[in-house]
């Protein structure tokens, strides 16, 4: 080819490129930064415990297993706990179990229904900073 092809096809492909619009960032760009700097500025014993550092790590494991080991060790409850505990069961067998697969349904509907309008609340509040734009 010759030069002045190659200057013209540069031109071209030059002002083609800069019509193009801009790139935009992904919508899970900017909460995932913001996470990213709000966690670097907690202190360590608020972040997860996989991050804290190592002694903290085995002292907490070491606490996890004495508090484990002190209650498998606890003396058998005294008799007044024993009847509190005969109680709150007779409760449970009567008047809780049999109502608890409504109580369950009622609990996922009203889960379900909130997940479904925070959904379109996010879609519509999305929509309008979208038209502001």
């Amino acid at each position: 080819m010759h030069p002045d092809n190659d200057a013209d096809l540069e031109a071209v492909i030059d002002r083609e490129l800069r019509r193009l619009p801009l790139p935009r960032a992904p919508r899970t760009l900017l909460p995932r930064i913001m996470q990213a700097t709000s966690e670097a500025a907690r202190p360590w014993y608020a972040r997860a415990w996989f991050t804290w550092p190592w002694p903290w790590r085995i002292a907490s494991l070491a606490g996890l297993v004495l508090a484990a080991y002190g209650l498998w060790r606890l003396p058998p409850a005294p008799p007044a706990v024993v009847t509190a505990v005969s109680t709150t069961r007779v409760l449970w067998d009567a008047l809780i179990q049999p109502l608890l697969p409504y109580l369950v349904t009622v609990m996922v509907l009203m889960g379900v229904a909130c997940a479904v309008f925070g959904v379109a609340l996010n879609y519509v509040l999305l929509e309008r900073v979208e038209q502001r734009r």
